[in-house]
């Protein structure tokens, strides 16, 4: 690992530039690349190994082809140990630095790539701490500042925003960010117009489930959302796939899987408030939505390259099963009572979700052997989704060339039944089984 202890004359910036698999609205990148042409400055080097950290975890396991080291997840752990001995070498607390603040965040990243949650809740909050020390909450603070920092300050913290309100929702934390300043309204020189269509299409969609509903959803306040408050956040989250035609395939996906996403955690909100009736007028307020969700994001899957999927990490993945999770209790709850014409469910919509889990190695472990688990011990599933119709085709994936993907590993019907694929590690960090089994919905 010696030819990766400094950070200018690593591969690894140059993959994060070459694949996108790092956000980079923070960073300004002509600075970025200037700065690693010469000797560095302590709070500079901090900066460089996050961005290494969070590159090289986001490499692992991906089919994505790229110069680098051997093993993406060790140069992984090493940047995060240098990044961390750096901090120590300088007085980092009293940094204030908007580097600083994204040096956090990216760490946190990283460690959540790592399935290390506890470790990247840590660092995110050590990044909003950081970021309001400055005053990124502030509107007044970005007066007289040169338009390219300020830019960079406006989309670190709506960045966060973002992050934190994932966060809050998928591991049931509290909220920190709730002041803040204008959103971004302008683009660096560099980028194209895509760049900050694409980051403001996903503020939007979080920045619609405000902390009222956030304390709600995380048992922080005993005030109910009312079912009108449920059904237009739902019409507000279901937007077509054509108002992000101007988005790149990675854009699109990051953005379409997260409104699913949030579809479905509103819905789960409305069952807690005993909300959801199987006769009600609104679909999005009945007990079966959650397929017409699935059905949705199988589409969505179904239209992207998967390498479009991939690049954005653990998170993703993490959404993805949520829903997959959600239509298996569903169909168990349900039966041959489901109107499958209607949702236009494809022949096997386990197959096309465990083949997307089992994309890398890591979601596969952590995510798609969890629901062939499931599934394997209720066979009655397995039967139900033999009679549903074709309507999408799991071996038309198209990549962003235009062939047709077979990269996810088929699984066939002799491992649903019966046998778990691979071998389940419990440990504090990864989705449990038992918290898969909890159930969805109620009859």
């Amino acid at each position: 690992m010696a030819e990766l202890s400094k950070p200018s004359q690593s591969p690894v910036t140059q993959a994060q530039v070459q694949v996108g698999a790092v956000p980079e609205p923070a960073l300004h990148m002509p600075t970025l690349k200037e700065s690693i042409n010469r000797p560095l400055q302590m709070h500079e080097k901090n900066l460089i190994y996050s961005l290494c950290a969070i590159t090289s975890t986001h490499m692992s396991g991906k089919n994505i082809l790229a110069p680098g080291p051997p093993s993406w997840e060790i140069a992984g752990r090493f940047f995060l140990d240098e990044c961390i001995m750096v901090r120590q070498g300088y007085d980092f607390v009293d940094d204030r630095s908007l580097s600083a603040v994204i040096s956090s965040y990216f760490v946190s990243t990283a460690f959540f790539e790592l399935n290390q949650s506890r470790k990247s809740w840590y660092y995110l909050r050590e990044a909003m701490t950081m970021a309001q020390d400055i005053g990124l909450h502030e509107e007044f603070k970005y007066s007289g500042l040169h338009p390219a920092e300020e830019l960079c300050r406006r989309r670190t913290f709506w960045i966060l925003y973002v992050t934190e309100r994932s966060f809050a929702i998928l591991r049931h934390k509290p909220l920190t960010l709730s002041k803040t300043p204008a959103l971004p309204s302008t683009l660096h020189d560099y980028e194209a117009p895509e760049i900050h269509s694409g980051f403001m299409h996903l503020v939007h969609s979080y920045h619609l489930l405000d902390s009222n509903f956030v304390d709600s959803w995380n048992e922080a306040s005993d005030a109910p959302v009312s079912t009108l408050t449920y059904t237009a956040l739902q019409q507000q989250l279901n937007i077509s796939n054509s108002s992000h035609v101007s988005l790149t395939a990675i854009q699109k996906a990051d953005i379409l899987v997260t409104q699913q996403w949030l579809r479905l955690i509103v819905w789960q909100s409305s069952m807690r408030q005993g909300l959801l009736s199987s006769g009600a007028a609104d679909e999005s307020m009945t007990f079966r939505y959650p397929l017409k969700i699935a059905h949705s994001l199988l589409s969505v899957i179904s239209s992207l390259p998967i390498t479009s999927i991939e690049v954005h990490g653990m998170g993703i993945f993490e959404k993805i099963f949520e829903i997959g999770n959600s239509m298996v209790d569903i169909m168990q709850a349900y039966g041959s009572q489901i109107p499958h014409e209607v949702y236009g469910i494809c022949q096997d919509p386990f197959d096309m979700f465990v083949r997307t889990l089992s994309q890398t190695p890591n979601s596969q472990r952590q995510y798609a052997n969890l629901l062939l688990a499931k599934v394997a011990e209720k066979p009655e599933i397995q039967r139900f989704s033999h009679t549903l119709t074709k309507v999408l085709s799991i071996d038309n994936m198209p990549h962003s060339n235009g062939s047709i993907s077979n990269t996810i590993p088929h699984v066939g019907e002799q491992q649903w039944v019966g046998s778990i694929v691979g071998e389940i590690k419990a440990n504090e960090d990864a989705v449990s089984k038992e918290d898969m089994e909890k159930p969805t919905i109620t009859q």
